[in-house]
């Protein structure tokens, strides 16, 4: 049953981005883009220690954009990188992140070139965290489906050139993490087990102890004839705190260039 409450959360925020396919031009409704980033991830996991693990990250991202009488963003992230604490001299652990993320905005204010849009914001995402050195026998998640607000600000200068800031956060959700003491002596590392895991110890939570909060600002200028490129910079900040469990605080910073299609 639970397994098929995070299914069912994947395919209603798919769905809501299957449409008919328009042409993409400076001044098109619909946008496609393909985005890489690199940056630095932290993990602090209070389950296993108190130290920090840090690392480079790369991630690749797969985004379209409507604009019409309002402002639809959908986005799909992979996100790969290799972790440590300061007391290990190379990397060991590993961190991969798999997520969507689905916004729906209103303009709520337009003065000459300035543009605020706000409106809901859903994001699922799956981070799964190996820490051989501390625990080889256990793996570490911290998984999530919140919904909450977005902001966006767009400026245009002109010349087809654009700067777009976002900032998104979670106001309420479920999410799904390890307990802190398992019984079991080595987990079931089978692609059934891991997909089990990573949907166990569903609980409910609010911004007290499920928090999500995305910053993301990127400036868009014209390439070709009717295409685009931006350079992205965007930050990360998430919190999650279990009942039966201590909680995970994780902080991504990435820097990237994003191809509009």
């Amino acid at each position: 049953m639970k397994t098929t409450i995070f299914l069912l959360s994947i395919m209603l925020l798919i769905g809501c981005r299957i449409n008919g396919q328009d042409k993409d031009s400076l001044s098109g409704n619909k946008i496609y883009s393909v985005g890489l980033q690199f940056g630095l991830n932290q993990i602090r996991e209070m389950n296993l220690l108190p130290l920090a693990h840090r690392g480079t990250l790369s991630e690749l991202s797969l985004e379209t954009e409507k604009k019409k009488n309002s402002l639809r963003l959908f986005q799909f992230y992979f996100t790969y990188s290799r972790i440590r604490t300061n007391m290990e001299e190379l990397f060991p652990s590993a961190n991969i992140r798999l997520g969507l993320n689905y916004s729906y905005n209103f303009q709520i204010f337009q003065k000459n070139k300035f543009k605020y849009l706000l409106g809901p914001q859903s994001s699922l995402s799956y981070s799964f965290m190996i820490y051989p050195n501390w625990d080889e026998s256990h793996n570490y998640w911290a998984n999530f489906l919140t919904l909450g607000a977005s902001n966006v600000v767009s400026v245009s200068p002109g010349n087809d050139n654009e700067w777009v800031t976002s900032l998104n956060f979670s106001v309420f959700g479920i999410f799904s993490r390890p307990e802190e003491s398992r019984p079991y002596k080595m987990d079931d590392n089978t692609a059934g087990g891991v997909l089990k895991e990573l949907n166990s110890n569903i609980e409910p939570g609010s911004m007290n102890n499920l928090l999500q909060v995305n910053f993301k600002t990127e400036y868009r200028f014209p390439v070709f004839v009717t295409k685009r490129e931006a350079i992205t910079f965007s930050m990360d900040i998430i919190r999650i705190g279990g009942k039966d469990g201590q909680p995970v605080l994780q902080i991504i910073s990435r820097i990237g260039i994003k191809i509009m299609l």
